[in-house]
């Protein structure tokens, strides 16, 4: 050690050198190390979400507005994660996978979710209008005031008895079960931006949308989220700009004060 600092102090220009290596060294090294250390942190991030969200539960709450909400934790992984031995879902997760993959197939997904929702009525009296027809023995029950539902039901070959009252109307039961898909997705236009599309599947036919609005934020862009490769080596250079800067500034002054040095 003695005989390398009486030969740096003599040649003070291998000092120089050697400062510089040693810095380029430690910033790379620190580098890699934060890198490995954020790796590590989002790894465990990302299984702790994973494993929390097939574990959770509906949560049903009121809003403010008296409006009931439903709540539960999004699975967030690679599809292929989702498909190993290891990852246990149930029957409804699994199909909601089958369904991603399906769409995957054309589309690039950004989100999607899998509802299972039944339209019930539990005993309901008839409140609205009623319609008696004695010619063509036919009674309807029409209600169209009623925010939460709206029918209209005819009753055909039956008369009032005596035919002075008014029939009545009672629903027991009644029960549409529904399975709905919803996706985002991004539309496969460079022009346009790659713009982001919602789309909603019913399995019930006779659940009808008449009309459908989403949001995103403008940074959900495809060029973030889902890049292609020479956008992701773009991305890496915005992001590590300075850094890359910083070094090849570094290898410059280096080299140029070494050849200065030993010329």
């Amino acid at each position: 050690m003695k005989i390398i600092l009486e030969f740096l102090l003599k040649n003070n220009r291998w000092a120089i050198v050697l400062v510089i290596v040693l810095l380029l060294i430690s910033g790379g090294i620190f580098k890699i190390q934060r890198n490995k250390i954020n790796e590590w942190k989002n790894k465990h991030q990302t299984e702790v979400k994973l494993k929390n969200a097939l574990v959770d539960t509906v949560y049903r709450y009121q809003n403010k507005e008296g409006e009931w909400v439903i709540e539960k934790l999004t699975i967030q992984a690679k599809v292929k994660n989702l498909e190993k031995d290891k990852v246990v879902l149930t029957a409804d997760q699994k199909r909601l996978i089958d369904k991603v993959k399906e769409v995957e197939k054309n589309n690039s997904i950004i989100t999607a979710a899998l509802v299972h929702a039944n339209f019930i009525i539990d005993s309901l009296k008839h409140d609205g209008l009623v319609i008696v027809d004695t010619t063509n023995k036919t009674v309807s029950f029409k209600e169209f005031n009623n925010p939460d539902i709206q029918y209209n039901f005819t009753a055909t070959g039956v008369l009032p008895f005596p035919l002075n009252t008014k029939p009545s109307l009672f629903i027991n039961y009644l029960n549409l079960p529904n399975e709905q898909f919803i996706e985002f997705h991004w539309v496969d236009d460079k022009k346009a931006g790659y713009p982001i599309a919602f789309s909603l599947t019913n399995s019930n036919k006779f659940v009808k949308i008449n009309d459908i609005n989403s949001y995103a934020i403008p940074q959900l862009q495809k060029k973030i989220i889902n890049p292609t490769g020479w956008q992701k080596v773009n991305y890496w250079f915005k992001k590590n700009g300075k850094i890359v800067k910083w070094v090849t500034g570094g290898v410059i002054v280096g080299a140029g004060g070494t050849y200065i040095l030993m010329k």
